[in-house]
């Protein structure tokens, strides 16, 4: 059980206000992943520790952008064990969130959990993700998965016209920004830094692809 301490750290920090319903399922999601954890490694148990600061208020982190609020449906690269596509689709079951993973066990679980929680708004897809065909999405979200420039190349294809991508990066991405430069001139990006709510200095950003013109 998530502890009321925690989601309070979600309110203030994140200026998002949990509902029963919501909270209700958070629960559900964590004793299930955690269950599951003991038989399909999904997460180090280092992590499990840490799973609220470092996975689930990290998935949220995402609230800081602004224009999050105004997304419709989005695209998870590379979910693995549903982050951050199941925390979306918990806490905002208006919008569609589509959960995307190439290994089975991974998917496996976001089927297991998809039917628990009664998540309607979440669409599961097991498949190399160039595999795929365009699937016209406001935004694209990728977190611990690769490089920006990979990332983006294997999934540009899935973004409507005027579609944004995120990624989820941790210290500095100056390197990954320049190098993406290189081959996109004249890309401009929006950097949003914040932290994890650690007792360790845990920096984090929030790297927008703005535009490629």
């Amino acid at each position: 059980m998530i502890n009321k301490e925690k989601f309070e750290i979600i309110e203030k920090e994140l200026d998002f206000k949990l509902n029963e319903e919501i909270i209700k399922k958070f629960n559900l999601w964590y004793e299930t992943f955690i269950k599951y954890n003991e038989h399909t490694n999904l997460m180090s148990s280092n992590d499990i520790k840490v799973i609220f600061e470092k996975h689930v208020f990290d998935s949220l982190a995402i609230l800081k952008w602004d224009e999050f609020k105004n997304i419709d449906n989005l695209l998870d690269v590379g979910t693995g064990g549903g982050f951050p596509s199941v925390i979306l689709a918990i806490c905002f079951p208006r919008k569609k969130i589509i959960a995307n993973d190439s290994r089975i066990k991974k998917i496996n679980f976001i089927k297991e959990i998809k039917e628990k929680l009664n998540l309607n708004n979440l669409e599961i897809l097991y498949s190399r993700i160039e595999d795929v065909l365009p699937l016209n999405v406001d935004l694209i979200v990728s977190r611990a998965v690769g490089k920006l420039e990979d990332v983006f190349e294997l999934s540009k294809k899935h973004l409507k016209k005027d579609g944004k991508f995120l990624i989820y990066k941790s210290k500095t991405t100056d390197d990954e920004i320049n190098d993406f430069k290189k081959k996109y001139k004249n890309s401009k990006f929006e950097i949003i830094p914040y932290h994890l709510p650690l007792k360790e200095n845990y920096d984090r950003n929030l790297v927008v692809l703005k535009s490629l013109n």
